[in-house]
C-alpha cells in the first residue's frame, strides 16, 4: 500500500460510516489491525496532540507505538467527523482514573485494543465503553475464570462443553471490561462483583444512575476475537466497520 493509503482508506471508511449530522441513538465504531501500518507513522502523528505525541516516543517497542499513534490518529477522524471539527481541534481529554472525555461537546467515546486489533467508538451519551480480546492461551483463559465470573455466571460457564465454555468466558470479559470503562471505574470494581447478561440493563455496585448502561456484543468477529460495547439504553444501535487486514494475524485458541 502506497504511502498514506491506510490513512487514507480509513478516512474514506469513516465518511461513509457517519452521516452528517450523525443519527441519534446511535454509536459509531470502527476496528482495525494496525499490524505491518508504520509506514503511516509520520502522517498520524501530525493528529495527536503534544501530550500523545510525548508518550509515543516513550514506547519502546515499534510495533506498540505503531498502535499507539495510528489508534489515536483514527481515533480523532472519527471524533472529528461526529463533532463536524478538524482530527487534530478535537477536545479528547482523559480523567484521573483514565476515562476518555470530550468536554462540552455532548459525546462519549472510549478505545481498546488486543495487541495490534484496536476497536474505538464514539455515541451522543453520557458514558460509552468498548472492549476487544483477541484470545489467550487456553490455560491462562480458564485461570482468569474466578476473577472474571459471578457466581451465577461461573455455573452456566460450566456447564457448557470447554470449547464452547472458553469463548463464552472471552464474551463475557469482553462485557465486564465495556460496563468498566463506560462507568469510568476500570478493574477499581472487581468484575466478579456484577453479573454482565448480554442486551439487557445492567447497574453497577455503588455507581450513579448515569452509568446504567446495556451491554452488547459485538459480532461478527473472528472466532478467536471477541468485542462488546456498552451504553445508556436511548442508545439503541451501533454502526460499525471492520477495516484494514483486521481478519489477519489472530491467534488461535
Amino acid at each position: 500500500m502506497a504511502r498514506g493509503g491506510f490513512l487514507v482508506g480509513v478516512g474514506h471508511a469513516i465518511a461513509s460510516l457517519v452521516p452528517s449530522p450523525p443519527r441519534v441513538g446511535v454509536a459509531y465504531a470502527l476496528l482495525f489491525d494496525a499490524a505491518g501500518q508504520a509506514q503511516s507513522i509520520d502522517e498520524a502523528l501530525l493528529l495527536l496532540g503534544r501530550e500523545e505525541r510525548s508518550r509515543a516516543a516513550r514506547f519502546h517497542f515499534e510495533r506498540d507505538r505503531t498502535t499507539y499513534v495510528l489508534a489515536h490518529a483514527i481515533w480523532r477522524r472519527l471524533l472529528g467527523r461526529c463533532l463536524g471539527v478538524p482530527a487534530a481541534d478535537v477536545p479528547l481529554r482523559f480523567a484521573a482514573s483514565g476515562q476518555p472525555q470530550l468536554p462540552g461537546t455532548g459525546w462519549a467515546t472510549s478505545l481498546s485494543h488486543s495487541g495490534t486489533q484496536v476497536l474505538l467508538a464514539a455515541a451522543r451519551a453520557d458514558v460509552l465503553g468498548v472492549d476487544i480480546e483477541c484470545a489467550p492461551a487456553s490455560a491462562r483463559l480458564d485461570a482468569l475464570a474466578a476473577e472474571i465470573c459471578a457466581p451465577v455466571e461461573r455455573d452456566l460457564l460450566q456447564a457448557l462443553p470447554a470449547a464452547a465454555r472458553r469463548h463464552a468466558l472471552l464474551r463475557l470479559w469482553t462485557r465486564k471490561e465495556a460496563l468498566l470503562k463506560a462507568a469510568g471505574v476500570g478493574l477499581g470494581q472487581p468484575p466478579s462483583s456484577f453479573a454482565a447478561p448480554a442486551d439487557e440493563p445492567v447497574m453497577l455496585p455503588g455507581m450513579p444512575a448515569a452509568q446504567f448502561c446495556v451491554v452488547h456484543d459485538l459480532a461478527p468477529l473472528p472466532p478467536t476475537c471477541a468485542g462488546a460495547w456498552a451504553a445508556p439504553s436511548a442508545v439503541r444501535e451501533l454502526s460499525w466497520r471492520r477495516v484494514g487486514r483486521s481478519d489477519e494475524k489472530i491467534p488461535e485458541l
